[in-house]
């Protein structure tokens, strides 16, 4: 019997090899969708599993409605250990900084090197390859390396106990090397050196020196965030109540809720599933929105391929209609019919298992590099996703169709009115009608993500920045005259042919942070904060910033330095007032009103910003910004780094700059991606729907080539035998995409309430997605149809 089966399932087939082909296709694009993102889940999750301590770690975070601080002073993890018992242990860290190592003549730069202090090895438990964590960093300036970076600096199976490196111009002793051992964390450096283990006791004892982020390891979460509470409130808010002649709760109030914190703790086991977006941590944590969405999308994605499978095997039914009869003469059970089909349908499982592999081997690096992950496959995830997924389509796409083919009737089959019979046709048609639904909702996505991103990269940013280039220039804690070099790197810089204008500035444009700093303060009857920012006298016409009101800050005027800033529209519109003429705001006189620019990503509105010029005595500013003639770029760049390696030898750094819309850009990557996944998805879903339209119209009207040509002895013209046949499929796409408005408007609108600023989604966004999936079925559609009324009349008359 099963032999005898198999015969049948090869012949079926062989004759309709081309829908075989697609339908494997079809399924193991939706089996290597679920598996990738399957995979990619299980990889995320596995962050920090195996820290044994990871349900006692917790980042500390001290947040209020106004303002967070993931930076702490070192006083305050100190004073945790020290007078609370049940915080065990604390670790004190910065993010990762790349860092250029030089070992002999050796130089490698190092891109995740973190500053600690002696617990790191305490909280994460990395075994060591040589040395002991036991005896790490009981002296200052001390490094460890992982197992990578130390092969190539000092050579494979090396121990390099005791060898000295030079780390930004700083010698370091080498104590350890670890091996992160392919272990998943939140905390994977390459190199980890203790600057935090010995802090000058001047800033050690500073509660308004932030910093570090903080880790600390306790069993009881409440205490410990009540401790927090109050040690920030004795040591940091009474003395600045005291110093400002009022009372604790005054100060809260007068701040406008800045001081009005509490402190929050998150568990190591889930940092990496940051819902809010703010947890500061070494490696980048992951939004779970994303993760279903892109869960979401593979399953959608694979029961589409179901529909479709369910559809043409449906479809196939009506050509298998004698087969059944004749066995159910002969003999045959209504189970035996059954059990055929789910055999036919677990050796088309394991066909599309077999293509999904290769899909799945072939798409894996392009994977890993598109989602910065490093997933892997193991024979057990191909076995257990075989079993679960094999079970699922048995079930739906199996079970349906074996049903229906069963449940024939004998005497209707024999007598050849089998196609009369509308048993099932309900189910092809409520499927098809989905596959359309799902369809458009990923057209119309795709359109407005489209559409969304077209916004963004067009949209006025308030700043010319394509021919304006950032680069550093010294560290912002460089010791020396800073000023003076800066001036006289500048004098040498304009020098250059196609430099045509420079100026420093804190601005990092992309980034989630603005530069600069924050300040508090009350204007007449309103509580304010506002970003101060440091740009030189000249950037503002640099960068081609427009002036709304007043007048630019100028370096020869003596009051710009000290007493004068310049704010935005956001900052004027913030006080609420028409004008700035006349306005002081904490001791500055406002000269005059920038129109708003965008600095980070359009995520968020526009902050109130004021801008000041840079204080020779602090050098509070980040980077150099120099305005340049494109036409010279290829011979001013070897020059502007050879003069800036002059006058950056102290850092040991290379030169390093990027245009500022580049940088600008940087906002625009998660939504670039977002494009990409939905687009190479949306193609898939297209192409699956219209594959199912197409095998399920070729099956039906294959069964009416009798009808078509008794019409056409009768007189019919093709015009009319067109639209009888194009008539039902036109009306299931409307359907379908009729369906599909309500969810994808809503889906959206939750999408693009993430962006400041957006487009709307209007009429036309539908109008444009209905019409070219109509245009498309009218496409497949007709074209079969047409194909039909071409047949050999005589061929399916002539027994009439």
């Amino acid at each position: 019997m099963l032999q005898n089966w198999l015969k049948i399932y090869l012949y079926n087939c062989k004759k309709h090899k081309a829908y075989f082909f697609l339908t494997i296709l079809c399924l193991a694009m939706g089996i290597t969708a679920v598996l990738l993102s399957t995979l990619y889940i299980k990889e995320e999750s596995a962050f920090d599993q195996w820290n044994t301590a990871k349900n006692e770690i917790y980042y500390v975070e001290y947040k209020g409605e106004v303002s967070s601080s993931e930076h702490h002073p070192f006083i305050l993890s100190k004073l945790l250990k020290e007078q609370y018992s049940f915080v065990q242990d604390y670790l004190v860290y910065s993010g990762y900084t790349p860092e250029k190592i030089t070992y002999k003549a050796k130089s490698y730069q190092i891109d995740k090197v973190i500053q600690s202090n002696q617990s790191f090895f305490d909280f994460f438990p990395y075994p060591f390859i040589y040395g002991t964590k036991e005896k790490l960093f009981n002296h200052p300036q001390e490094v460890v390396f992982d197992k990578e970076q130390a092969a190539l600096l000092f050579g494979a199976n090396i121990n390099p106990i005791g060898e000295q490196v030079s780390i930004d111009n700083q010698m370091y002793t080498v104590v350890g090397v670890y091996d992160l051992g392919g272990k998943r964390s939140s905390f994977m450096p390459e190199a980890v050196v203790n600057d935090f283990q010995f802090i000058a006791e001047e800033d050690l004892v500073d509660w308004n020196y932030s910093a570090s982020s903080l880790l600390i390891k306790t069993a009881n979460k409440e205490k410990a965030s009540q401790a927090i509470e109050a040690l920030y409130q004795e040591h940091f808010l009474k003395p600045m109540a005291k110093k400002e002649q009022t009372s604790l709760e005054e100060l809260l109030m007068l701040s406008g809720g800045y001081y009005n914190k509490k402190a929050k703790l998150y568990a190591l086991v889930d940092l990496h599933f940051d819902k809010e977006n703010t947890i500061q941590i070494p490696e980048k944590p992951l939004n779970p929105q994303f993760i279903y969405v892109i869960l979401g999308l593979s399953w959608v994605l694979l029961i589409l391929s179901l529909f479709n499978y369910v559809n043409l095997s449906l479809s196939q039914a009506l050509t298998r209609a004698k087969e059944v009869g004749i066995r159910k003469v002969l003999g045959g059970l209504k189970q035996n019919s059954i059990v055929q089909n789910l055999v036919e349908t677990f050796i088309t499982i394991c066909l599309s298992f077999v293509v999904s592999s290769f899909l799945t081997l072939w798409i894996l690096p392009f994977a890993n590099t598109f989602l910065l992950t490093q997933i892997e496959i193991r024979a057990s995830d191909f076995i257990w996703s075989f079993i679960g997924i094999s079970i699922l389509i048995l079930l739906i796409a199996g079970l349906i169709p074996a049903l229906y083919i069963s449940n024939y009737k004998v005497l209707n089959v024999l007598k050849g009115d089998f196609h009369r019979n509308r048993s099932g046709a309900w189910i092809k048609n409520i499927f098809l009608i989905v596959q359309f639904a799902i369809a458009s909702c990923f057209m119309i996505g795709t359109y407005i993500v489209y559409e969304q991103v077209n916004f963004m990269t067009q949209k006025d940013l308030g700043f010319r920045g394509e021919r304006v280039i950032n680069f550093p220039f010294l560290e912002q804690e460089y010791g020396g005259d800073k000023q003076v070099k800066y001036d006289a790197f500048k004098a040498e810089a304009l020098q250059i042919k196609g430099i045509e204008q420079i100026a420093v500035t804190d601005l990092d444009y992309g980034k989630i942070g603005l530069g600069g700093y924050a300040i508090f303060f009350n204007y007449e009857d309103l509580s304010l904060d506002l970003n101060v920012s440091n740009v030189e006298a000249s950037y503002f016409e640099m960068m081609e910033v427009k002036l709304k009101e007043g007048r630019f800050l100028k370096a020869n005027f003596a009051n710009d330095s000290i007493e004068n800033a310049v704010i935005n529209e956001s900052a004027l519109a913030l006080i609420q007032k028409e004008t700035a003429k006349e306005v002081v705001l904490a001791n500055r006189t406002i000269v005059g009103v920038v129109q708003d620019f965008h600095i980070t990503g359009l995520e968020e509105t526009i902050r109130p910003m004021m801008f000041v010029l840079p204080s020779e005595q602090y050098n509070n500013y980040r980077s150099v910004s120099a305005k340049v003639n494109l036409e010279y770029l290829e011979t001013l760049i070897p020059e502007l780094e050879k003069l800036w390696n002059v006058f950056n030898s102290e850092t040991g750094n290379n030169f390093e700059y990027q245009f500022v819309d580049k940088q600008f850009a940087r906002s625009f990557e998660t939504i670039q991606m977002q494009k990409k996944v939905l687009l190479f998805l949306s193609y898939i879903v297209v192409f699956i729907a219209l594959f199912g339209l197409f095998a399920v119209s070729s099956f039906t009207i294959g069964t009416k080539l009798k009808e078509i040509s008794i019409r056409k002895v009768l007189g019919a013209e093709t015009k009319s035998l067109l639209q009888k046949l194009s008539y039902q499929y036109v009306i299931y796409c409307i359907i379908g995409f009729g369906l599909s408005i309500l969810p994808s408007y809503y889906l959206l609108n939750l999408w693009l309430k993430d962006y400041a600023y957006r487009i709307e989604i209007g009429y036309e966004v539908y109008l444009v997605c209905f019409v070219l999936m109509v245009l498309l079925t009218l496409i497949i559609v007709v074209s079969r149809a047409y194909k039909a009324t071409k047949v050999n009349v005589l061929k399916y008359i002539k027994y009439e």
